[in-house]
């Protein structure tokens, strides 16, 4: 029985010895390059599955069983060892290689914030350059419209003046040309009475009168002929009176046998400016005498309409549009002031 035991520490003794010198080869064999480190973690896996294996086997001596404990311990940190080392040496490069993209990405990272800075510092700049340049645009605008102000309250003054200087002066369109002969202002004197019968027996005295300058054609259409009246007086008898007359006056001429009329009209002369202004209102007038009413233009380009005893007053020729369609809404609107329909007067547009 004892000689069995013996016999059994002798094989375990020599299993031991055959492990160890085996390990030891392969540890060897592992250090010598990086695929060892693969086979030395395999051959200590199977190191230890000999060791579990001897363990299982039925040991009876103490000291065998602590020598084996220690071998396995031994054993146990090696592989570990060995399976950190491999675990390294295989993640060496993709370390490196991160370390080298982290690298970059940090210089890169860098150079961006310095060009973020660089743009930053441009901005700000431009955007002082940009204030200031929306100040100075801010404080052209505010002289541009003073100047327009101004501008526009001298040609007002300008047109006024030109106006006052044209104060005694009249207009005569529709009269053929030549017809004055070479005394134009004797002609007037002499038709006058004629044209406007409530003139008969005033002594309008005339200062000068001439045909107008243009451009066209004067076969088509005679030009306009202007006279300057000595007394302010004669102007507003001659205005009133054909504002008074219910039909237009005409003049008569002969030519080969045939004698043709032609109508004519009188009106203030005033500067191109205030001339426009009451141009616009033609359209609006005519309507409103279509209507059966009597509109008139004070100075410089007022209209004035009287509807239903009440004065209206019109500075803009979309408030008279305005008006006159109230007026088309009214059932009135055709109607004198007493309700009884009228026909529209003969109206002189000055």
């Amino acid at each position: 029985m004892f000689e069995g035991a013996e016999n059994t520490e002798k094989c375990m003794s020599e299993r031991l010895k055959s492990c160890r010198v085996t390990q030891l080869k392969e540890l060897k064999k592992v250090k010598e390059g990086k695929k060892g480190e693969k086979l030395k973690a395999d051959e200590d896996r199977k190191s230890l599955k000999r060791l579990k294996t001897m363990k299982s086997c039925r040991v009876r001596g103490p000291e065998e069983v602590q020598k084996v404990k220690t071998y396995e311990n031994l054993l146990t940190g090696k592989v570990k060892l060995a399976v950190r080392e491999a675990a390294e040496e295989m993640l060496a490069g993709e370390i490196q290689a991160l370390k080298a993209m982290i690298e970059a990405s940090n210089s890169a990272v860098s150079k961006l914030s310095g060009d973020i800075a660089q743009q930053a510092e441009v901005g700000r700049k431009l955007q002082g350059r940009l204030d200031a340049t929306s100040a100075n645009i801010r404080a052209v605008k505010h002289d541009v419209g003073d100047l327009q102000k101004e501008l526009l309250n001298l040609r007002q003054k300008v047109a006024e003046m030109e106006d006052r200087s044209r104060r005694s002066n009249l207009g005569l369109v529709g009269l053929p040309e030549s017809a004055e002969g070479e005394n134009a202002i004797q002609f007037l004197q002499d038709n006058l009475p004629v044209w406007i019968p409530s003139l008969a027996g005033e002594k309008i005295e005339i200062q000068r009168a001439h045909r107008i300058f243009t451009t066209q054609d004067r076969t088509s259409r005679p030009r306009t002929l202007i006279f300057r009246l000595l007394r302010y007086q004669d102007r507003e008898k001659i205005l009133n009176g054909a504002r008074a007359l219910s039909s237009v006056p005409t003049y008569q001429t002969s030519s080969d046998g045939r004698t043709s009329t032609s109508r004519l009209l009188f009106f203030p002369d005033y500067s191109n400016d205030t001339a426009q202004r009451r141009k616009a209102f033609d359209s609006v007038r005519k309507q409103l005498a279509n209507r059966g009413l009597r509109p008139f233009l004070r100075y410089p380009a007022t209209l004035k309409v009287k509807h239903n005893g009440s004065p209206h007053f019109f500075e803009s020729v979309a408030d008279a549009e305005t008006f006159m369609a109230r007026l088309d809404r009214s059932p009135r609107s055709t109607s004198s002031e007493n309700g009884t329909p009228r026909k529209a007067p003969f109206v002189i547009f000055l």
